[in-house]
């Protein structure tokens, strides 16, 4: 069977049941009377409207606004058609479906990526304690052992968010899925195309010492914020960076029986750094400089030069063409109206968004880029966000290695409200060219 939704009425597409007028423009989405759009579910929300999960169109591609495909509609303003007949809903009543939520079992972050949320700016991540039950409209296996969530509503029957947002990033060994309150398996995450073996990182104590939820001594801390180790204890962890005061902040990983190691429920600790030593591959490694291991790459020069030169610089805040408060080159978060920057401040700004648009390409990219590629991406990445990025034509055709025709998909995102913008156009040739090793520069 084949649903679809017909509107009946000039009509909002929206994220959440507030009237559409009064959302922000990257909340809503306006679609015309006649208008006819394939959709992969749908079920009855508050207030008298529809939730839908857009479909595919005709040629397989994945319709979405904005980079989202779940939406809120009125309900009077559409019809949900099955077959191409409409669906009755005074007689049909809305399907019982089950209902899902998570719960967390470590202390953990919601994250925007999978980076470490230790790493993550505080716009970027929510910090939710062991024990804590989230409402789920849906989840998915993601990259590097995640899970990608979107909340649902809470007893209230309010949309559940954080910070804006409700879709995020959690770390898999640190949640259970619940089913009707029944802890679930969620589904295996699909199998990537193959990639050298990862290197394992671990920690070992050469001293007796203490690991703790602060950079104070350890003797002096309450027994909640610390965790004896002996000397020449060993543990796996699955990240670190240095931390202030001359200590370690680790994640701490899996151990030989596929166990998450925690203690008194928190995986992530600080350690004095010169009582271990890190070990990578069982061999002793310098933890200067420290990445979270599997990560690191930067965007080059190139892509440096391309996206600056699209972005632009502003020192002043600026709405853009979606409403949105913008500063420096392109930077959106924290930014108010009426804030004044310095061009040094711009580039500092720069620099941590892009930390983040890095991470999501390396995350969701699975198989080999050189420079030139990986910085096309994150320029693209930048733009147009991750969200859009990973439910991208353009990351499916990459990951099944098929570099040509992903190359030729950079073109299709050059539209605005559905018109096609003179400076979008440059700016994807621009990434295309670079993306293939050719002169970007003729497009600046």
């Amino acid at each position: 069977m084949a649903y679809s939704i017909r509107m009946v009425l000039d009509t909002w597409l929206k994220q959440s049941t507030a009237q559409g007028s009064k959302l922000p423009e990257n909340q809503k989405q306006f679609v015309r009377a006649g208008t006819v759009l394939p959709i992969a579910a749908f079920e009855l929300a508050a207030e008298n409207h529809l939730r839908i999960t857009l479909g595919r169109n005709p040629q397989g591609q994945q319709i979405q606004f904005q980079g989202r495909n779940t939406w809120f509609v009125y309900r009077p303003a559409a019809q949900i058609l099955q077959d191409g007949r409409v669906i009755d809903f005074s007689s049909t009543p809305s399907p019982s479906v089950p209902m899902y939520s998570l719960r967390t079992v470590l202390d953990t972050w919601l994250k925007q990526s999978t980076g470490q949320g230790s790493t993550l700016p505080d716009d970027q991540r929510q910090f939710v304690n062991n024990g804590t039950v989230l409402p789920l409209n849906s989840f998915v296996a993601a990259t590097n052992d995640h899970l990608k969530i979107t909340l649902g509503r809470n007893a209230q029957g309010q949309q559940l968010q954080f910070k804006g947002k409700n879709t995020w990033f959690v770390y898999r060994p640190a949640v259970q899925i619940l089913q009707n309150g029944r802890p679930q398996p969620p589904s295996p995450a699909p199998a990537p195309a193959p990639r050298p073996q990862p290197s394992t990182f671990s920690i070992q104590a050469v001293i007796d010492t203490w690991l703790k939820q602060t950079t104070a001594q350890g003797s002096t801390l309450p027994d909640s914020q610390r965790q004896f180790l002996d000397s020449s204890t060993v543990l796996p962890i699955a990240a670190y960076e240095v931390a202030p005061e001359n200590h370690l902040r680790v994640t701490l990983g899996i151990d030989a029986q596929g166990n998450q190691v925690q203690f008194k429920g928190r995986n992530t600790w600080l350690v004095y750094q010169p009582a271990v030593e890190l070990l990578r591959n069982g061999q002793p490694i310098s933890p200067t400089p420290a990445p979270s291991p599997g990560g690191g790459r930067q965007i080059n020069s190139k892509g440096l030069r391309l996206l600056k030169s699209f972005e632009g610089l502003r020192l002043e805040a600026y709405l853009d063409p979606v409403g949105i408060w913008t500063i420096g080159y392109g930077t959106t978060s924290g930014v108010f109206p009426g804030q004044r920057i310095t061009e040094v401040q711009a580039e500092e700004f720069l620099k941590r968004d892009l930390r983040r648009f890095e991470a999501a390409v390396t995350d969701l990219v699975t198989v080999p880029l050189n420079a030139d590629q990986f910085s096309a991406l994150v320029s693209f990445t930048y733009n147009v966000g991750e969200g859009a990025f990973a439910g991208s034509t353009l990351l499916r055709l990459l990951n099944q290695r098929n570099y040509r025709e992903a190359a030729e998909q950079f073109q299709r995102w050059n539209l605005g409200d559905g018109v096609e913008l003179a400076g979008l156009t440059r700016r994807r040739r621009a990434e295309r060219a670079l993306f293939l090793g050719e002169d970007f520069t003729v497009f600046l």
